[in-house]
């Protein structure tokens, strides 16, 4: 992983092999992220995406594997957790997406996280079930 630490802001770059999620919790350990909001792009061999049903207040997830464009990948980072979503680009064009578990890099992984002073902690809501920041 490198990392170039310019003001409020990280711009990363993984090599292939590294796992996406476990380097953002890297980041936010060594860089002490209390409040941080983050897009990327890249290529991808593996990912587990996950999906929230609000009605049934039920998480469930998937695996995929083959080789994916990184369309999109944002969130944000707190003191208590750590939220992504990814869209994955497939061969044939078609794409999916959802909340990001994990991913292995496969080709390059180009990050930039944005840094602010109000700490992203949450609190869960009773009515969805989710993790909501506690402004």
């Amino acid at each position: 992983m490198d990392v170039v630490h310019e003001g409020p802001r990280l711009v990363v770059r993984l090599e292939p092999g590294e796992e996406v999620m476990g380097a953002v919790e890297e980041l936010r350990n060594r860089y002490r992220i209390q409040n941080a909001f983050m897009s990327g792009i890249g290529a991808v061999d593996r990912a587990v995406l996950g999906h929230y049903d609000v009605e049934s207040q039920e998480y469930t997830e998937e695996v995929y594997e083959g080789q994916f464009e990184v369309m999109n990948f944002s969130g944000n980072i707190g003191p208590d957790k750590i939220h992504a979503h990814i869209t994955l680009g497939r061969d044939d064009f078609s794409a999916i997406g959802g909340h990001c578990n994990e991913a292995r890099v496969s080709g390059t992984f180009e990050l930039l996280l944005v840094m602010g002073d109000t700490p992203l902690t949450h609190r869960r809501d009773e009515k969805t079930g989710l993790d909501v920041f506690d402004l």
